[in-house]
């Protein structure tokens, strides 16, 4: 389900980076080591953008610092940054340099690039026929990442799908414990209501709760994070019985609820697939619907409270 990790593959070969003979000196050594820096997965876009300059004035070829750029931004799914970066992604493609390769391996996987941000692009306009070309586009260019872009034309599709959609916040519901709620009583006086969809069967899910349980902890000043489970009893043991032994299992102190037998979130929501993720505004809006670490999750929540910052 990490579809935007899956982009970087081929932004892995750092070891293209240049050669330096035995008798390199002090600064080209320095070059590289901020080569190497450019590429570090840990780093905030101001923290890239200054590192940038560093490597620049230390001559590290631009061709480096602009594909340094371009990994971060495909990285982090961040698409006013891509679109930001696009003129010079622009030149990187014109004058590529196969000698001067850093993690972008051909021309025509920077120009599959570009034709892959304007599609982003498109879909934050919900352009569908800009879309629809950028991405067809994308996908001739550089076909090695087509599971990569036919997963980003599932994810149009399912968010287009849910512009329109209306949640309804105060269908009943039950809690682990078996007593009565609502998303509405979920909600309270918060911004926005953040679900997450899991099964004990599902082991990704299980695999997450640890980085359920940090979420749960980051956005408490900001919005409410619930566990949603979506098991069917079995043996002997109720829906609710089972999220209560994995609530306790795993010392989870969110919300712990149950989805009813009827399933409304779910086909509500297309929930093809778990885990999955789904923001939801107080008017019952969805505002993201997706994997939980896909890095598109920050950057809609970052529309309700700018101060929201990922762990």
């Amino acid at each position: 389900m990490k579809s935007f990790l899956c982009i970087l593959i081929l932004c892995a070969g750092l070891s293209r980076l240049h050669a330096q003979t035995p008798a390199a000196d002090e600064a080209a050594a320095g070059a590289k080591a901020l080569m190497q820096r450019l590429f570090a997965q840990n780093m905030t876009e101001a923290e890239l953008l200054t590192l940038a300059k560093e490597a620049n004035k230390a001559g590290v070829p631009r061709q480096a610092i602009i594909e340094a750029k371009l990994v971060w931004g495909l990285r982090h799914q961040d698409t006013p940054f891509l679109v930001k970066i696009l003129p010079e992604v622009e030149i990187l493609a014109a004058n590529f340099d196969s000698a001067s390769a850093a993690a972008i391996p051909t021309a025509e996987a920077a120009k599959a690039f570009i034709a892959y941000i304007k599609a982003l692009k498109a879909a934050d306009a919900n352009d569908a026929a800009a879309f629809k070309q950028n991405i067809l586009e994308a996908i001739w260019l550089n076909p090695q990442q087509t599971p990569v872009f036919i997963q980003s034309i599932e994810k149009f599709r399912r968010e287009s799908k849910m512009v329109s959609l209306v949640v309804d916040l105060k269908l009943p519901l039950t809690n682990s414990m078996g007593e009565a709620t609502t998303l509405h009583d979920q909600l309270g006086g918060k911004k926005a209501l953040l679900l997450d969809f899991w099964a004990s069967w599902c082991g990704p899910c299980m695999n997450l709760m640890p980085a359920l349980k940090k979420k749960a902890q980051t956005l408490a000043a900001f919005d409410v994070v619930v566990a949603m489970n979506k098991d069917d009893p079995k043996d002997n043991e109720t829906a609710e019985s089972i999220a209560e032994r994995i609530r306790k299992e795993q010392n989870a102190t969110l919300p712990w609820l149950v989805e009813p037998a009827e399933r409304p979130y779910t086909k509500a929501f297309e929930l093809d697939s778990i885990p999955r993720m789904v923001l939801l505004s107080p008017d019952g809006k969805v505002l993201f619907n997706g994997h939980p670490e896909d890095p598109s999750l920050w950057v809609a929540l970052k529309k309700i409270n700018p101060a929201i910052q990922a762990p």
